[in-house]
Protein backbone atom coordinates (compact mmCIF):
# COMPACT_ATOMS: atom_id res chain seq x y z
CA UNK A 1 0.00 0.00 0.00
CA UNK A 2 1.12 3.26 -0.33
CA UNK A 3 0.19 6.49 1.34
CA UNK A 4 -2.28 8.94 -0.54
CA UNK A 5 -2.20 12.78 -0.45
CA UNK A 6 -5.68 13.25 -1.67
CA UNK A 7 -8.35 10.81 -1.97
CA UNK A 8 -12.33 11.23 -3.08
CA UNK A 9 -14.56 11.31 0.37
CA UNK A 10 -16.33 8.25 -0.62
CA UNK A 11 -13.30 6.16 -0.62
CA UNK A 12 -13.02 6.57 3.29
CA UNK A 13 -16.79 6.95 4.37
CA UNK A 14 -17.61 4.29 6.41
CA UNK A 15 -14.59 2.51 6.32
CA UNK A 16 -12.76 0.68 9.67
CA UNK A 17 -10.58 3.15 11.22
CA UNK A 18 -6.83 1.32 12.33
CA UNK A 19 -4.73 2.68 15.22
CA UNK A 20 -1.01 2.83 15.73
CA UNK A 21 -1.06 -0.97 15.95
CA UNK A 22 -3.70 -1.94 13.33
CA UNK A 23 -6.49 -2.65 15.28
CA UNK A 24 -9.90 -1.20 14.17
CA UNK A 25 -11.11 1.45 16.99
CA UNK A 26 -14.00 1.85 14.84
CA UNK A 27 -15.90 3.18 11.48
CA UNK A 28 -14.96 6.83 10.08
CA UNK A 29 -18.56 8.18 9.82
CA UNK A 30 -17.75 11.54 8.97
CA UNK A 31 -15.37 14.60 8.88
CA UNK A 32 -15.61 18.33 10.95
CA UNK A 33 -14.17 21.02 9.06
CA UNK A 34 -12.90 24.48 10.36
CA UNK A 35 -13.72 27.47 7.42
CA UNK A 36 -11.09 29.79 8.62
CA UNK A 37 -8.61 28.97 5.75
CA UNK A 38 -9.21 29.90 2.20
CA UNK A 39 -10.35 26.34 1.96
CA UNK A 40 -12.14 23.82 4.44
CA UNK A 41 -9.85 22.13 6.38
CA UNK A 42 -10.41 18.54 8.29
CA UNK A 43 -10.20 19.19 12.12
CA UNK A 44 -11.76 15.50 13.52
CA UNK A 45 -13.05 12.94 12.51
CA UNK A 46 -16.39 10.95 13.47
CA UNK A 47 -15.72 7.51 14.66
CA UNK A 48 -18.40 5.26 15.06
CA UNK A 49 -18.19 2.26 17.01
CA UNK A 50 -21.43 0.58 16.96
CA UNK A 51 -23.96 3.36 18.30
CA UNK A 52 -21.47 5.42 20.12
CA UNK A 53 -19.80 7.74 18.24
CA UNK A 54 -16.62 9.67 19.38
CA UNK A 55 -14.66 12.93 17.78
CA UNK A 56 -10.89 12.61 17.27
CA UNK A 57 -8.39 14.86 15.79
CA UNK A 58 -7.29 14.70 12.48
CA UNK A 59 -3.78 15.88 13.05
CA UNK A 60 -2.66 12.28 12.74
CA UNK A 61 -5.06 11.02 10.26
CA UNK A 62 -3.11 9.02 7.40
CA UNK A 63 -4.72 7.24 4.79
CA UNK A 64 -2.97 4.55 2.82
CA UNK A 65 -4.37 2.74 -1.04
CA UNK A 66 -3.27 -0.29 -2.90
CA UNK A 67 -3.22 -0.52 -6.73
CA UNK A 68 -6.87 -1.80 -6.67
CA UNK A 69 -7.87 1.25 -4.74
CA UNK A 70 -8.73 -0.12 -1.81
CA UNK A 71 -8.92 2.32 1.29
CA UNK A 72 -6.81 1.68 4.37
CA UNK A 73 -7.43 4.53 7.39
CA UNK A 74 -4.75 4.90 10.47
CA UNK A 75 -4.23 6.95 13.49
CA UNK A 76 -0.58 6.82 13.22
CA UNK A 77 -0.32 8.15 16.96
CA UNK A 78 -0.16 6.38 20.32
CA UNK A 79 -2.17 8.53 22.44
CA UNK A 80 -5.31 9.09 20.76
CA UNK A 81 -7.33 11.83 22.47
CA UNK A 82 -11.08 11.88 22.17
CA UNK A 83 -12.70 15.38 21.69
CA UNK A 84 -15.80 16.38 23.42
CA UNK A 85 -18.76 16.34 21.08
CA UNK A 86 -18.35 19.69 18.62
CA UNK A 87 -21.60 22.39 19.00
CA UNK A 88 -22.22 23.95 15.73
CA UNK A 89 -19.58 22.38 13.67
CA UNK A 90 -19.77 21.53 9.62
CA UNK A 91 -20.19 18.22 9.15
CA UNK A 92 -18.94 17.22 5.44
CA UNK A 93 -21.09 13.97 4.81
CA UNK A 94 -24.11 15.64 7.09
CA UNK A 95 -24.17 18.85 5.85
CA UNK A 96 -22.22 18.72 2.66
CA UNK A 97 -23.11 15.95 0.15
CA UNK A 98 -26.43 15.39 -1.91
CA UNK A 99 -26.59 19.39 -0.63
CA UNK A 100 -26.88 22.42 -3.36
CA UNK A 101 -24.00 24.51 -4.20
CA UNK A 102 -23.18 27.22 -6.49
CA UNK A 103 -20.35 26.90 -9.26
CA UNK A 104 -19.24 30.34 -9.18
CA UNK A 105 -17.89 30.40 -12.82
CA UNK A 106 -20.54 27.85 -14.49
CA UNK A 107 -22.83 30.50 -12.37
CA UNK A 108 -25.48 28.01 -11.43
CA UNK A 109 -26.91 25.64 -8.89
CA UNK A 110 -25.09 22.21 -8.38
CA UNK A 111 -25.50 18.67 -6.30
CA UNK A 112 -22.45 17.34 -4.40
CA UNK A 113 -22.21 13.98 -5.31
CA UNK A 114 -18.78 13.53 -3.84
CA UNK A 115 -15.64 15.88 -2.62
CA UNK A 116 -11.86 15.48 -3.17
CA UNK A 117 -9.79 15.96 -0.18
CA UNK A 118 -6.01 16.82 -0.04
CA UNK A 119 -3.32 17.62 1.76
CA UNK A 120 -1.93 21.07 1.45
CA UNK A 121 0.94 22.27 4.26
CA UNK A 122 -0.01 19.33 5.91
CA UNK A 123 -3.38 19.74 6.59
CA UNK A 124 -6.26 17.89 4.84
CA UNK A 125 -8.32 20.14 2.51
CA UNK A 126 -11.67 20.06 0.97
CA UNK A 127 -9.91 20.76 -2.54
CA UNK A 128 -12.92 20.36 -4.94
CA UNK A 129 -16.61 19.10 -5.99
CA UNK A 130 -17.41 16.74 -7.53
CA UNK A 131 -20.92 17.01 -9.48
CA UNK A 132 -20.70 14.92 -12.06
CA UNK A 133 -22.16 11.06 -12.52
CA UNK A 134 -19.02 9.75 -11.58
CA UNK A 135 -19.25 10.93 -8.24
CA UNK A 136 -22.71 9.84 -7.75
CA UNK A 137 -21.89 6.10 -9.14
CA UNK A 138 -18.78 6.09 -7.00
CA UNK A 139 -20.63 6.42 -3.73
CA UNK A 140 -23.24 3.88 -4.72
CA UNK A 141 -20.02 1.69 -5.23
CA UNK A 142 -20.52 1.02 -9.01
CA UNK A 143 -18.63 3.28 -10.53
CA UNK A 144 -15.57 1.19 -11.91
CA UNK A 145 -18.94 -1.37 -13.43
CA UNK A 146 -19.32 1.55 -15.33
CA UNK A 147 -16.11 2.53 -16.57
CA UNK A 148 -15.65 -1.11 -17.98
CA UNK A 149 -19.30 -0.34 -19.62
CA UNK A 150 -18.56 3.13 -21.30
CA UNK A 151 -14.58 2.02 -22.18
CA UNK A 152 -16.76 -0.63 -24.15
CA UNK A 153 -18.58 2.20 -25.82
CA UNK A 154 -14.92 4.15 -26.79
CA UNK A 155 -16.29 6.72 -24.39
CA UNK A 156 -14.64 8.29 -20.87
CA UNK A 157 -15.80 8.34 -18.24
CA UNK A 158 -14.45 11.73 -16.15
CA UNK A 159 -15.23 12.68 -13.03
CA UNK A 160 -16.45 16.68 -13.18
CA UNK A 161 -14.83 18.79 -10.57
CA UNK A 162 -15.66 22.10 -9.37
CA UNK A 163 -12.28 23.63 -7.37
CA UNK A 164 -12.94 25.30 -4.12
CA UNK A 165 -12.55 28.61 -5.32
CA UNK A 166 -15.16 28.57 -7.56
CA UNK A 167 -18.12 26.84 -4.86
CA UNK A 168 -20.23 28.50 -2.57
CA UNK A 169 -21.69 26.68 -0.19
CA UNK A 170 -25.02 26.54 0.77
CA UNK A 171 -26.15 24.67 3.63
CA UNK A 172 -28.80 25.97 5.56
CA UNK A 173 -29.55 25.79 9.26
CA UNK A 174 -25.83 25.23 10.41
CA UNK A 175 -24.82 28.03 12.86
CA UNK A 176 -21.11 28.79 11.57
CA UNK A 177 -20.06 32.13 11.13
CA UNK A 178 -17.33 30.99 8.49
CA UNK A 179 -19.82 29.89 5.98
CA UNK A 180 -21.57 33.08 6.16
CA UNK A 181 -19.18 34.72 5.28
CA UNK A 182 -17.82 32.95 2.72
CA UNK A 183 -21.28 34.01 1.05
CA UNK A 184 -18.58 37.02 -1.04
CA UNK A 185 -18.22 34.69 -3.61
CA UNK A 186 -21.66 34.53 -4.41
CA UNK A 187 -21.69 38.74 -3.62
CA UNK A 188 -19.37 39.39 -6.44
CA UNK A 189 -21.75 38.18 -9.12
CA UNK A 190 -23.74 40.44 -10.95
CA UNK A 191 -27.71 40.76 -9.13
CA UNK A 192 -29.50 39.28 -12.47
CA UNK A 193 -26.90 35.86 -11.93
CA UNK A 194 -27.83 35.73 -8.37
CA UNK A 195 -31.15 36.15 -9.37
CA UNK A 196 -31.27 33.04 -11.57
CA UNK A 197 -29.54 30.72 -9.07
CA UNK A 198 -31.93 31.92 -6.36
CA UNK A 199 -34.53 30.48 -8.25
CA UNK A 200 -32.82 27.67 -8.80
CA UNK A 201 -32.40 27.00 -4.99
CA UNK A 202 -34.50 24.60 -2.88
CA UNK A 203 -36.67 26.96 -0.51
CA UNK A 204 -34.33 26.97 2.89
CA UNK A 205 -31.19 27.56 0.44
CA UNK A 206 -32.78 30.52 -0.72
CA UNK A 207 -33.59 32.05 2.14
CA UNK A 208 -29.97 31.37 3.41
CA UNK A 209 -28.29 32.91 0.61
CA UNK A 210 -30.96 36.08 0.32
CA UNK A 211 -30.37 36.77 4.08
CA UNK A 212 -26.18 36.52 3.58
CA UNK A 213 -26.82 39.58 1.28
CA UNK A 214 -26.23 43.48 2.53
CA UNK A 215 -29.30 45.52 2.07
CA UNK A 216 -28.15 47.37 -1.60
CA UNK A 217 -27.58 44.32 -3.18
CA UNK A 218 -30.91 42.25 -1.85
CA UNK A 219 -32.65 45.07 -3.26
CA UNK A 220 -30.84 44.81 -6.36
CA UNK A 221 -31.70 40.75 -6.78
CA UNK A 222 -35.15 41.02 -5.46
CA UNK A 223 -35.64 43.37 -8.73
CA UNK A 224 -34.71 40.39 -10.83
CA UNK A 225 -36.38 37.51 -9.46
CA UNK A 226 -40.02 36.39 -10.72
CA UNK A 227 -43.10 37.72 -8.11
CA UNK A 228 -43.86 34.74 -6.59
CA UNK A 229 -39.60 34.76 -5.61
CA UNK A 230 -40.07 38.26 -4.19
CA UNK A 231 -42.81 37.30 -2.10
CA UNK A 232 -42.12 34.17 -0.29
CA UNK A 233 -38.54 35.80 0.50
CA UNK A 234 -39.84 39.24 1.75
CA UNK A 235 -41.89 36.76 3.79
CA UNK A 236 -38.75 35.50 5.68
CA UNK A 237 -37.66 38.94 6.69
CA UNK A 238 -38.84 41.41 9.68
CA UNK A 239 -40.81 44.27 8.76
CA UNK A 240 -37.68 46.63 9.05
CA UNK A 241 -35.78 44.35 7.23
CA UNK A 242 -38.30 44.26 4.29
CA UNK A 243 -38.65 47.76 4.62
CA UNK A 244 -35.16 48.93 4.47
CA UNK A 245 -34.97 46.69 1.35
CA UNK A 246 -37.90 48.20 -0.59
CA UNK A 247 -36.81 51.71 0.42
CA UNK A 248 -33.59 50.92 -1.94
CA UNK A 249 -35.78 49.26 -4.79
CA UNK A 250 -36.38 51.85 -7.49
CA UNK A 251 -40.19 52.87 -6.22
CA UNK A 252 -42.00 51.48 -8.97
CA UNK A 253 -40.25 48.08 -8.36
CA UNK A 254 -41.42 48.89 -4.90
CA UNK A 255 -44.92 49.64 -5.49
CA UNK A 256 -45.40 46.53 -7.64
CA UNK A 257 -44.27 44.01 -4.90
CA UNK A 258 -46.32 46.20 -2.20
CA UNK A 259 -49.42 45.70 -4.63
CA UNK A 260 -49.11 41.76 -4.08
CA UNK A 261 -48.87 41.34 -0.53
CA UNK A 262 -51.75 42.16 2.17
CA UNK A 263 -52.35 45.13 2.75
CA UNK A 264 -52.17 45.24 6.37
CA UNK A 265 -48.10 44.49 5.88
CA UNK A 266 -47.79 46.91 2.70
CA UNK A 267 -48.88 49.35 5.22
CA UNK A 268 -46.85 48.13 7.66
CA UNK A 269 -43.86 48.60 5.64
CA UNK A 270 -44.48 52.08 3.85
CA UNK A 271 -45.22 53.68 7.18
CA UNK A 272 -41.48 51.89 8.21
CA UNK A 273 -39.81 54.36 5.28
CA UNK A 274 -38.93 57.96 4.59
CA UNK A 275 -41.81 60.23 4.38
CA UNK A 276 -40.85 60.67 0.90
CA UNK A 277 -40.19 57.70 -0.48
CA UNK A 278 -43.63 56.28 1.50
CA UNK A 279 -45.17 58.97 -0.87
CA UNK A 280 -43.67 58.29 -4.13
CA UNK A 281 -44.44 54.43 -3.68
CA UNK A 282 -48.26 55.16 -2.78
CA UNK A 283 -48.79 57.39 -5.49
CA UNK A 284 -47.59 54.87 -7.96
CA UNK A 285 -49.93 52.63 -6.38
CA UNK A 286 -52.70 54.69 -6.52
CA UNK A 287 -52.29 54.54 -10.47
CA UNK A 288 -54.52 52.06 -12.77
CA UNK A 289 -51.93 48.79 -13.17
CA UNK A 290 -52.96 49.50 -17.56
CA UNK A 291 -51.17 52.94 -17.12
CA UNK A 292 -47.83 54.13 -17.74
CA UNK A 293 -48.00 56.13 -14.29
CA UNK A 294 -48.23 52.43 -12.59
CA UNK A 295 -44.74 51.37 -13.55
CA UNK A 296 -43.27 54.58 -14.05
CA UNK A 297 -39.89 55.13 -12.03
CA UNK A 298 -39.54 58.60 -9.96
CA UNK A 299 -35.84 58.07 -10.12
CA UNK A 300 -34.68 60.52 -12.88
CA UNK A 301 -32.48 63.39 -13.49
CA UNK A 302 -33.68 67.15 -13.84
CA UNK A 303 -32.21 70.76 -13.65
CA UNK A 304 -33.41 73.83 -14.28
CA UNK A 305 -31.74 75.62 -17.56
CA UNK A 306 -29.57 77.82 -16.47
CA UNK A 307 -27.12 75.32 -14.80
CA UNK A 308 -24.42 74.79 -16.11
CA UNK A 309 -22.94 71.04 -17.45
CA UNK A 310 -19.69 71.83 -14.84
CA UNK A 311 -22.48 71.24 -11.81
CA UNK A 312 -24.27 68.52 -13.49
CA UNK A 313 -21.11 66.43 -14.12
CA UNK A 314 -20.17 67.05 -10.38
CA UNK A 315 -23.96 66.07 -8.92
CA UNK A 316 -23.30 62.58 -11.66
CA UNK A 317 -20.31 62.40 -9.66
CA UNK A 318 -21.20 62.36 -6.60
CA UNK A 319 -24.65 60.95 -6.86
CA UNK A 320 -23.74 57.96 -9.08
CA UNK A 321 -27.19 57.36 -10.66
CA UNK A 322 -27.83 54.00 -12.06
CA UNK A 323 -27.10 53.98 -15.85
CA UNK A 324 -30.60 53.28 -17.26
CA UNK A 325 -31.50 57.11 -15.74
CA UNK A 326 -28.21 59.08 -16.00
CA UNK A 327 -28.69 58.97 -20.19
CA UNK A 328 -31.05 61.78 -20.30
CA UNK A 329 -30.99 64.63 -18.73
CA UNK A 330 -34.66 66.59 -18.17
CA UNK A 331 -35.00 70.17 -18.40
CA UNK A 332 -37.77 71.79 -16.32
CA UNK A 333 -39.10 75.67 -15.17
CA UNK A 334 -39.77 76.48 -11.79
CA UNK A 335 -43.09 75.32 -11.89
CA UNK A 336 -41.55 71.55 -12.76
CA UNK A 337 -43.24 71.80 -16.22
CA UNK A 338 -41.31 69.68 -18.84
CA UNK A 339 -39.41 72.30 -21.23
CA UNK A 340 -36.58 69.99 -22.92
CA UNK A 341 -33.88 67.23 -22.19
CA UNK A 342 -30.16 66.91 -23.01
CA UNK A 343 -28.43 63.72 -23.53
CA UNK A 344 -25.34 62.65 -21.02
CA UNK A 345 -22.81 62.52 -24.15
CA UNK A 346 -23.74 66.28 -25.08
CA UNK A 347 -23.42 67.29 -21.86
CA UNK A 348 -19.52 65.57 -21.25
CA UNK A 349 -18.79 67.21 -24.91
CA UNK A 350 -20.00 70.79 -23.71
CA UNK A 351 -17.77 73.21 -22.27
CA UNK A 352 -17.99 73.54 -18.50
CA UNK A 353 -19.49 77.10 -18.72
CA UNK A 354 -22.38 75.90 -21.12
CA UNK A 355 -25.59 76.43 -20.13
CA UNK A 356 -28.40 73.60 -20.30
CA UNK A 357 -30.66 75.49 -22.34
CA UNK A 358 -28.54 76.09 -24.79
CA UNK A 359 -27.58 72.17 -24.97
CA UNK A 360 -31.46 71.14 -25.16
CA UNK A 361 -33.80 69.98 -27.60
CA UNK A 362 -37.19 71.73 -26.72
CA UNK A 363 -38.91 68.87 -29.13
CA UNK A 364 -38.88 66.47 -26.14
CA UNK A 365 -41.49 63.70 -26.98
CA UNK A 366 -43.16 62.57 -23.46
CA UNK A 367 -46.60 60.64 -22.32
CA UNK A 368 -49.25 61.22 -19.55
CA UNK A 369 -49.15 59.31 -16.74
CA UNK A 370 -52.65 58.18 -17.38
CA UNK A 371 -51.49 56.77 -21.05
CA UNK A 372 -52.20 53.21 -21.51
CA UNK A 373 -49.66 50.78 -21.69
CA UNK A 374 -50.01 48.89 -24.88
CA UNK A 375 -50.44 53.10 -26.31
CA UNK A 376 -47.29 53.80 -25.33
CA UNK A 377 -45.21 50.62 -25.97
CA UNK A 378 -46.33 51.37 -29.95
CA UNK A 379 -45.10 54.52 -29.51
CA UNK A 380 -41.69 53.96 -28.42
CA UNK A 381 -41.54 51.10 -30.77
CA UNK A 382 -42.63 53.53 -33.47
CA UNK A 383 -40.09 56.49 -32.66
CA UNK A 384 -37.35 53.47 -31.70
CA UNK A 385 -37.26 55.00 -28.08
CA UNK A 386 -35.64 53.44 -25.15
CA UNK A 387 -37.42 55.98 -22.41
CA UNK A 388 -39.43 58.49 -22.08
CA UNK A 389 -40.66 61.12 -19.54
CA UNK A 390 -43.79 61.08 -18.06
CA UNK A 391 -45.76 63.99 -17.19
CA UNK A 392 -49.57 64.85 -15.96
CA UNK A 393 -52.24 66.55 -16.95
CA UNK A 394 -50.28 69.66 -16.02
CA UNK A 395 -47.10 68.66 -17.92
CA UNK A 396 -45.26 68.44 -15.04
CA UNK A 397 -43.07 65.74 -15.07
CA UNK A 398 -43.53 63.30 -12.26
CA UNK A 399 -41.60 60.15 -13.65
CA UNK A 400 -39.73 57.88 -16.49
CA UNK A 401 -40.42 55.24 -18.43
CA UNK A 402 -38.53 52.31 -20.46
CA UNK A 403 -39.43 50.03 -23.12
CA UNK A 404 -37.73 47.37 -21.12
CA UNK A 405 -40.53 48.08 -17.95
CA UNK A 406 -43.32 48.76 -20.09
CA UNK A 407 -42.67 45.14 -22.01
CA UNK A 408 -41.99 43.70 -18.78
CA UNK A 409 -45.17 44.62 -16.75
CA UNK A 410 -47.44 44.08 -20.20
CA UNK A 411 -46.52 40.71 -20.52
CA UNK A 412 -47.92 40.17 -16.53
CA UNK A 413 -50.79 41.63 -17.55
CA UNK A 414 -51.28 39.10 -20.14
CA UNK A 415 -50.21 36.52 -18.32
CA UNK A 416 -52.66 37.21 -15.21
CA UNK A 417 -55.53 37.94 -18.03
CA UNK A 418 -54.60 34.40 -19.43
Amino acid sequence: MKKSNNFFFSKILYKNIHNITGSVIGKLNDLILDFNSPKPTVKAIEVKNGRRLSYISSDFLEIYNDSNERYFIKLNTSSINVMPLPQNEFFLARDFLDKQIVDINGKKVERVNDVRVGIIYGKWNVVAVDIGLRGLLRRLGVEYPAIRITSLLKKEFRNKLIYWDNVQPLSAGIPNLQLSTSMGKLKTLHAADIADIIEELDKQSRITLFQSLDDKKAAEVLEEVQTDVQLSLLDTLPDEKASDILEIMPSDEAADILEEIEDARAEKLLVQMEAENSSEIRELMEYDEKTVGSVMAKEFISFLPDVTAAKVLAYLKENKPKDDISHYIYLTNSKNKLIGVVTLLDVVAADSNAKLYDLMTSNVKSVKDEDKIDRVMELMQKYNLLALPVVDANNELVGITSLNDLLNEYIRLRRVAA
